[in-house]
């Protein structure tokens, strides 16, 4: 998440402003043994479309950055 928000603020037609804030990984609720499914599935509802949003004419660009936040989650 970290290295992802220093590629939007570094994006010359995004910035500092458009930053994945905290409120996207705060679980809403108790997530015990799931926080890997509902972390995947905050990034593919959540995260995932605002990245399309961000970078709608680099679309394999948005794809990068999801993939790299769920690799090493598993199946």
């Amino acid at each position: 998440m970290l290295e992802l928000n220093e590629t939007i603020a570094a994006a010359p037609l995004l910035g500092r402003h458009f930053r994945i804030g905290h409120s996207f990984v705060t679980p809403r609720a108790a997530s015990g043994n799931h926080a890997v499914d509902w972390f995947r599935a905050v990034v593919e509802t959540e995260i995932g479309p605002l990245l399309e949003e961000y970078w709608f004419d680099a679309p394999a660009k948005a794809q990068e950055a999801r993939e790299a936040l769920l690799n090493g989650l598993g199946p």
